[in-house]
Order: C-alpha cells, then structure tokens, then sequence
C-alpha cells in the first residue's frame, strides 16, 4: 500500500499517532496518550473504531457515559458517535486504535482543550519522519 501516513509519526498536543498497518479496508493507528492529556471530544460521521489498550489505562468518555479501560482490554466506537480518550496513567496509555474504513479526514471536534475545535486532521506541519521505534506490521 501506498499511504500518505506510512512514513510518519504525527504529532499532537496530548502525545503522538502513527499508522502501523494498514489494507484496503482497515488502519491500526499506534498512539500515545501522555498523562492527564486526552483526545478532542469528536465523531467519525462515517467509520467505525475500536480501542485496544496496551498499556496504562484510558477514561473514554460518551456525551452520557465513561469507562476506563485497561491493558489488555478494548472499546468499540461506532460512527457518528462522539467520544473523547484520557491516560489516566503516571506514564502514559499505550493504545491501538483500529479503524474502517481508513480515512483521517473523517474528523469532527466538538470540544478540545487545545484549541482544535472544528479544525481538520493534524497537517504537514506536525508530521517527523518515523524512526527505529516505531514498528510496522507487515502483512
């Protein structure tokens, strides 16, 4: 596959993503998520997604609800559902996200501590070159 994504690490304020596998159908994004930060409150309008904790343990939050879930464990997001993830970790939660189908732009933020709100996936400016840590599955 040829992915815009393969070759780089993209930077957030709560921590940093990067595609670690991908086919036609699926993306599974690596994140970290340093301690006390969190994701935008957001939807995908038109995929789904499912978290898979490695490490630590993450609050996802729901407009009505919340869970922590721990290493080991997962969490299904369905589309158009509006969510937001915290490490409640000391060092920060390791978590695979998985999602279909693989867009990026498939974004809409409602609230954010970072001043993100209505703004477009990271761009360029916040994308480095990967190095020897992070890993790609290959088929």
């Amino acid at each position: 596959m040829n992915s815009l994504y393969k070759d780089v690490i993209v930077k957030k304020p709560w921590g940093y993503e990067y595609l670690a596998y991908e086919n036609e159908h699926v993306g599974l994004w690596f994140l970290k998520i340093n301690e006390n930060q969190k994701t935008s409150f957001h939807c995908h309008p038109h995929k789904t997604s499912g978290l898979l904790v490695l490490s630590g343990k993450a609050k996802v939050s729901f407009f009505e609800n919340e869970y922590i879930v721990k290493a080991g464990q997962k969490i299904m997001v369905r589309k158009g559902l509006f969510h937001s993830t915290k490490s409640v970790s000391e060092k920060g939660t390791l978590i695979f996200e998985i999602e279909t189908p693989k867009e990026k732009s498939d974004l809409v933020r409602l609230d954010d501590i970072y001043g993100r709100i209505a703004k477009p996936y990271e761009g360029k400016s916040e994308e480095s070159i990967k190095d020897e840590t992070c890993k790609w599955i290959v088929n």
